[in-house]
């Protein structure tokens, strides 16, 4: 790895202005079977950031008389329509298409299981690290308080993840639980319907104090409701009829609810089951900076609720992410391999597992057991280039088109700089980041006005000022905007 002694953007600026570190997108690799850069045609000239990494993507493109690789092909197979190397019959294909050369059908569909940016958790198993006090909290709620719960937090903190977790913690305590993913298109009484259909009329109370009195057939409790719309009162006599079990009833992805009046219904809702003493618990999941964000203001109902902010995971529960699925994938990482990834994800187990994969993928590809250095820079580049757009759009407005080496410099400390479990952070911790080849910190004054223009509509507002007595945090409005920050600059700023 490249020790840590990071030049100034500003003194690379001045070198070479064409060399400029902000602009640079690395190239796409043919090989890799990705679709175009989500950098794409932002700069496609420059090539100063991680060139190394350019030249290791396309070294392996060139290489495939590895014998790992596909052996020799001719200039019209680069050409060949893409194929899925996995079918959904589970019989595997006789050759690789797609994806690094050597990496066979059944190590990937290995290490996509060991490691899964893009899928929550299903299960509760030896891949399910961290958030215990998280769980414990949301267990107490639900069972001692007898309180329904909202988990909100940022993107990429795992929230899904935790709610399967909770799911399956319940079930075996005996709670009958059901789970609905929310959507823009969807009503209260689609929802309610929903979950109604999906419990059995063995619940009916009726049923459960005498089995043998006369009484109407009926498969779901949906049948109780009267056809069309109903009313929050006539749901809450429904669930009242329920007796034998206690619900849990699951909303996640919250955020994409855009109707006001389902939301107003929901928050009557939750204070009726109170009131009501019915076994019926809500439990809302969504992105959200507050608890207001999500549901909206009904101060009628916090007497009702436990709000629960997901933190960022310390770095010893992102470390134990790694391990647990390099364990699992039997693709080993040094801890200083662990260490790097650790500081790059910033507390989002999103980005941890995508650097680990992309990592074990690349080792796995030139026929190696254990990750490697270059290993690291491939999988930071691929990071990068499949970042979102709104993030590189982002941070190219926040550069703006004069480039400024003070702003990239002030982007790169904040992303760098020790936050709390939230991920603001202070000036100060600012100024603790050393920068400058001698190892300073750039001076607390010089971060005033960067800071302040950041913070601007003008520049994309990528940090959000947060008021506190006697002076402001900052945060990056969109926490994923944190790491790619720390990637894009990672060669530059010796960070690999």
């Amino acid at each position: 790895m490249t020790p840590f002694g990071p030049r100034l953007v500003s003194d690379l600026a001045a070198d070479d202005d064409d060399d400029y570190i902000e602009d640079d997108v690395i190239p796409q690799p043919r090989h890799a079977g990705v679709g175009a850069s989500a950098a794409g045609s932002a700069v496609e000239d420059r090539g100063l950031l991680m060139r190394s990494a350019t030249d290791l993507l396309h070294a392996r493109k060139a290489d495939d008389h590895h014998p790992h690789a596909r052996g020799a092909r001719s200039d019209d197979e680069d050409l060949e329509l893409p194929r899925f190397s996995l079918p959904v019959a589970g019989t595997l294909r006789s050759r690789v298409s797609g994806n690094l050369p050597g990496l066979t059908p059944e190590m990937n569909k290995a290490l996509r299981e060991a490691f899964t940016p893009t899928r929550p958790k299903q299960e509760v198993n030896s891949l399910f690290v961290g958030r215990l006090n998280t769980l414990r909290r949301i267990i107490a709620a639900i069972e001692e308080e007898r309180a329904h719960v909202v988990l909100f937090g940022d993107r990429g903190r795992g929230k899904t993840s935790l709610a399967n977790a909770i799911q399956q913690i319940a079930q075996q305590a005996g709670y009958f639980t059901l789970k609905l993913t929310c959507s823009a298109e969807l009503s209260f009484e689609d929802i309610f319907r929903n979950f109604l259909r999906r419990i059995p009329g063995t619940f009916y109370r009726s049923e459960v104090d005498n089995p043998f009195a006369a009484r109407r057939t009926m498969s779901s409790f949906d049948e109780l409701l009267p056809q069309g719309n109903f009313s929050v009162t006539e749901l809450n006599d429904v669930l009242a009829e329920i007796q034998g079990a206690h619900v849990l009833l699951v909303m996640d992805e919250y955020d994409r609810v855009t109707s006001e009046d389902l939301r107003n219904k929901l928050a009557e809702l939750i204070k009726n089951l109170t009131d009501s003493s019915i076994p019926v618990t809500l439990f809302v999941v969504g992105v959200a900076e507050s608890l207001d964000q999500l549901l909206g203001k009904h101060p009628s109902i916090q007497r009702s609720l436990v709000a629960v902010h997901l933190p960022l995971m310390s770095d010893k529960e992102i470390d134990r992410i790694i391990v647990a699925g390099s364990e699992a994938a039997g693709v080993g990482f040094s801890e200083q391999s662990r260490d790097i990834i650790v500081m790059l994800a910033k507390g989002l187990p999103y980005y941890a597992q995508l650097l680990a994969l992309h990592a074990a993928r690349s080792a796995v590809s030139r026929g190696a057991n254990h990750v490697s250095d270059s290993d690291l820079v491939y999988a930071v580049a691929r990071c990068v280039q499949e970042a979102e757009r709104g993030i590189v759009e982002a941070y190219n407005k926040a550069l703006g088109p004069d480039r400024k080496a003070s702003f990239a410099d002030v982007l790169y400390v904040a992303a760098q700089c020790r936050s709390d479990e939230y991920g603001s952070f202070h000036p100060g911790d600012m100024a603790q980041v050393p920068i400058r080849e001698t190892g300073e910190p750039l001076p607390l004054l010089s971060l005033q006005y960067p800071l302040s223009r950041l913070s601007d509509d003008e520049r994309g507002g990528v940090l959000q000022r947060i008021v506190e007595p006697g002076g402001f945090r900052y945060r990056f409005r969109n926490q994923m905007m944190r790491q790619y920050v720390l990637m894009r600059q990672a060669k530059e700023r010796g960070l690999i």
